[in-house]
């Protein structure tokens, strides 16, 4: 086979009109893009690369940790495919840290919905509030699971105006909400769902946790979800 030959082998798609092959590789997951998808030829690659609004809903879904540590290369796939949409990101649904959060926020302006598929604890309330500052345009926001602090709710409701969904059903607390903070949350997010509220009980050495049922989400989450409790 001559070099000729070979190069129409490798870029077998190259006589595909730009839209059809958009079509093909958006039925692609894009974690497969970024593994080796994009590789299968070069005009999958270069409309990998270069159009953005492949990017503008990114999908990556969280694998399992082995022992404790979450997979390799995870966060190097997800800035690849921030960088991919050129600033056009306006939903991510995927693993996160916070360095990786704060790259999301300083690279996607125009995000408007984050679905958090890892634990992750939102403790640091000056944290929360430089992220949240950076997110005006947040509408949507989903957490999985991991122990929230009431101080970083308030700086998200502070800081996030458009925010009118907040599912944080997942994830747990050890003390009450408070009247105050959940009016104040109540009153600018339409469709809401409250951590888990949990009561720690030592008996002895061994630590027993209690969930404690909180009141039923609001709005739109409430028709469709069920009080948490356990």
């Amino acid at each position: 086979m001559g070099i000729r030959s070979r190069r129409r082998t490798r870029d077998w798609a190259a006589a595909l009109p730009r839209d059809v092959l958009w079509t093909i590789l958006s039925l692609v997951p894009q974690d497969d893009i970024l593994r080796t998808a994009g590789l299968v030829c070069a005009s999958w690659r270069r409309l990998a690369l270069d159009e953005p609004l492949l990017w503008r809903r990114i999908d990556l879904p969280a694998e399992k940790d082995k022992d404790g540590y979450p997979p390799a290369m995870w966060k190097a796939r997800a800035c690849a495919a921030v960088r991919r949409s050129a600033g056009r990101c306006e939903s991510y649904r995927g693993r996160v840290n916070r360095d990786f959060l704060l790259f999301l926020a300083g690279n996607a302006p125009s995000l408007r919905s984050l679905h958090v598929t890892s634990r992750f604890d939102m403790l640091d309330e000056k944290f929360m509030t430089v992220l949240a500052k950076k997110l005006p345009m947040l509408e949507e926001l989903v957490m999985s699971k991991g122990r929230i602090e009431h101080s970083s709710l308030a700086a998200l409701v502070d800081h996030c105006p458009r925010l009118q969904l907040l599912d944080a059903g997942g994830c747990h607390t050890f003390n009450s909400t408070g009247v105050s903070l959940q009016a104040r949350l109540e009153s600018k997010i339409k469709d809401l769902r409250l951590p888990r509220l949990q009561d720690v009980r030592l008996r002895g050495r061994i630590g027993l946790v209690r969930a404690v049922p909180f009141p039923p989400p609001t709005g739109r989450l409430g028709r469709q979800l069920k009080p948490v409790g356990m």
